[in-house]
């Protein structure tokens, strides 16, 4: 268990790590960490710009969103947040992006097709449908999908994933959008599609939790 200061640390790199990378936006998606005590998360703030926040503008939240330290709004997402670790027991790190590629995906109802290792890893991520952000509604689909995969995709909006440590996280909401993008590649060039071949499907199948 990460203590509070590495928690937040953690939540400040990997934010700005993917804000550089276009997962977020100026000010659209949040991540957050577990605290020390197992039970509260540190949360980036609300409507705050994803380019430069520090240490001193998260938010230490119960589950009801009631701040424990930190002058800043939560974001309005801390319900799929903690929905996500109870989902996920013994995970210590969620993120929800806006990952462009991956929400276009989504919006037009793709399933990823084995063209790679990676997407048959990936091959159980859920797309839910569309309920208002900051909902109850919102944070139970959410809640119901992590249950089966560590990443889903939220129709017109983004997508979530929660992990182990917010590294695991993070590198499974870089995965989703990357493999987004290599199958809207695919089907941007055309042609006959070369797929894993069923039997390797099944075989790589059984490794699925190595990501």
């Amino acid at each position: 268990m990460l203590t509070d200061r590495e928690a937040r640390q953690q939540i400040i790199q990997i934010t700005n790590e993917l804000f550089v990378t276009g997962h977020l936006t100026a000010t659209g998606g949040n991540v957050s960490a577990t605290s020390s005590d197992g039970e509260t998360l540190w949360i980036t703030p609300s409507g705050m710009y994803k380019g430069h926040l520090t240490e001193e503008v998260l938010v230490h939240i119960q589950p009801d969103g009631t701040a424990i330290e930190g002058d800043q709004k939560p974001s309005i997402e801390f319900k799929m947040h903690f929905g996500a670790y109870r989902a996920r027991p013994g995970s210590t790190g969620a993120v929800h992006t806006h990952s462009p590629i991956a929400t276009a995906f989504g919006i037009c109802n793709q399933r990823f097709d084995p063209i790679n290792t990676d997407a048959v890893f990936l091959a159980d991520t859920e797309t839910v449908p569309w309920f208002m952000p900051g909902s109850q509604e919102l944070a139970g689909a959410v809640e119901g999908a992590l249950g089966k995969s560590r990443g889903c995709i939220l129709q017109n909006h983004g997508l979530m994933a929660v992990g182990k440590d917010l590294r695991k996280a993070a590198t499974r909401a870089m995965l989703i959008e990357e493999t987004a993008k290599i199958q809207l590649y695919m089907k941007q060039f055309g042609g006959e599609v070369s797929l894993v071949p069923d039997e390797w499907v099944k075989q790589l199948a059984k490794y699925a939790d190595f990501m």
